[in-house]
């Protein structure tokens, strides 16, 4: 079959935007050392990452807590540590370390005035109630090694006895420096009067002993991605004792974590993908939901797919290489999907090989136009990835016409081995390339070629300026995506990973 060229200025280009799987997952890794980026990718689940501070800190503020309240007026907390301690996760979190005392923080970067001060704390308090009497912390942080001139610790004054708002606020004015930390504590005590606790005070980050399950921690959930240690980079390697914080010690991590994902992506002159189809009678992706990510759609989980083949002599050999297995999954960004009949059968009717199309025809399978048979393929999850579409929650796809499942079942009595398949990927592939014209996708479709670049020879390639798509299909008769095919399918999955490792050199024997 000779490859076709793809027209990509058609009219659905525009409502795709160039619509492809999106960014191969070893672009999208990441690892984050400082707090802003971190709460950036991870919003709400950044509290997963919270590791409660020492008793002492905790007990400082605290005791500042108390004091406010007892004074009904508000304080000016200057703290001070080194950099990458803390300070920061800290300041915008009190709410999570004492809930009873806290609301949560107000991220102050205007002017330090009491008028800009008073309308940011009005306007954080009228979202909780009237009678709520916790405290607003309100971190400055953007003044680092730039204490208050007098005019504005005047300003800050003022404010923190304003009866309806700077009352019950505790400003947090962080510095690496100690001795301006201090020169600005005395400075605000001169016109402001003795605060309730000693000033300034010295924060203390996480104890030593949990920096490492926080690197861990950060590298599962800012990638969604579990096991991610096992691709070299193991937090649990490098020696927190040897760093003097913990912003240090996961700037390393992060460095080192970077250069690995950039060599991964060096290797090779194109970046490689690989989808894994299952066609049969199922009519959705089944127990494969048990098999791949939560996150990722399609993804496989190496930990799932060793869960669920054990004993096979593929599980046993990917178990003696447990950091490949995940290397491999990466750099393929390997996906496994269903492929139900609603999609097989029209697809075979429209390109399969004469006698399959006359024995569909012959079923009352009516011949379906390029435009159902890309309707089709748009709504199965090989559409949907191909179109860079996540999977909808609580999605489903129906079930598939009598007419359908009869005549996949018609096909599987015939049995898929003894060279059969190959008639059927390749009407997959003339499928394809009506799909990408239609859609607007910019690759070019090849059915059991070697690729230009490495040594594959998938069922399928779609290959664009940059990267390709290797599709490996695999036909099978019944309902097959079910809970006791679970091994037979993991098993298949990892054999598939297995021959990709060695072809590509990445699992010498």
């Amino acid at each position: 079959m000779t490859p076709a060229t793809v027209n990509t200025q058609c009219a659905k280009r525009e409502l795709y935007v160039n619509a492809s799987p999106g960014l191969h997952l070893l672009e999208q890794l990441i690892f984050p050392a400082r707090y802003e980026a971190l709460a950036s990718h991870l919003g709400a689940e950044l509290a997963s990452l919270l590791v409660t501070p020492e008793v002492e800190t905790q007990n400082l503020l605290e005791d500042a807590a108390r004091g406010l309240m007892a004074r009904g007026e508000g304080l000016f907390l200057p703290i001070y540590a080194p950099s990458g301690t803390g300070k920061t996760t800290l300041a915008n979190n009190l709410d999570k370390f004492l809930p009873g005392l806290f609301l949560p923080t107000i991220l102050f970067s205007g002017n330090v005035n009491a008028d800009a001060l008073q309308r940011e704390t009005a306007h954080h308090l009228s979202k909780f109630a009237v009678n709520d009497k916790r405290i607003v912390p309100i971190n400055i942080d953007h003044r680092e090694g730039s204490p208050p001139s007098g005019e504005e610790l005047a300003e800050i004054k003022r404010f923190l006895r304003h009866p309806e708002g700077g009352s019950k606020a505790l400003i947090l004015w962080p510095d690496t420096q100690r001795d301006l930390s201090e020169a600005m504590s005395r400075a605000y005590s001169d016109i402001a009067g003795k605060p309730p606790i000693d000033l300034p005070v010295a924060i203390s980050g996480p104890p030593r002993e949990t920096w490492q399950e926080i690197a861990k921690t950060t590298l599962r959930l800012v990638n969604s991605i579990d096991s991610l240690e096992d691709l070299g980079v193991e937090p649990s390697s490098y020696d927190p004792s040897g760093f003097t914080s913990l912003g240090g010690f996961l700037r390393e991590i992060s460095d080192d974590f970077a250069k690995l994902v950039t060599s991964m992506r060096r290797e090779m002159r194109k970046s490689l993908r690989l989808a894994i189809v299952f066609a049969s009678e199922s009519s959705d992706a089944g127990i494969l939901t048990h098999l791949t990510s939560s996150n990722q759609f399609g993804l496989l989980d190496g930990s799932a797919l060793l869960d669920s083949s054990p004993d096979s002599e593929v599980g046993k050999w990917w178990k003696a290489r447990r950091g490949l297995l995940t290397s491999t999954i990466v750099r393929l960004d390997a996906r496994a999907f269903s492929l139900p009949p609603s999609a097989s059968v029209g697809i075979l009717r429209r390109y399969g090989p004469e006698e399959v199309k006359e024995n569909l025809n012959s079923l009352g399978v009516r011949l379906p136009g390029d435009s159902v048979v890309t309707r089709n393929i748009e709504r199965c999850d090989l559409g949907k990835y191909l179109l860079g579409q996540s999977k909808a929650i609580l999605e489903t796809k129906g079930t598939p016409t009598t007419t359908s499942l009869l005549a996949f079942q018609y096909l599987a009595e015939s049995g898929f081995t003894a060279g059969r398949d190959k008639a059927l990927n390749y009407a997959l592939a003339e499928a394809l390339t009506a799909f990408a014209s239609a859609q607007g996708l910019s690759y070019t479709t090849m059915a059991e070629k070697k690729l230009d670049f490495c040594p594959l020879i998938p069922d399928n390639s779609l290959n664009f300026e940059k990267e390709a798509i290797c599709l490996e299909y695999t036909w099978r008769a019944s309902d097959f995506m079910v809970a006791k095919n679970r091994g037979n399918i993991a098993a298949y999955c990892l054999r598939k990973l297995r021959n990709y490792s060695r072809e590509l050199g990445w699992a010498p024997e």
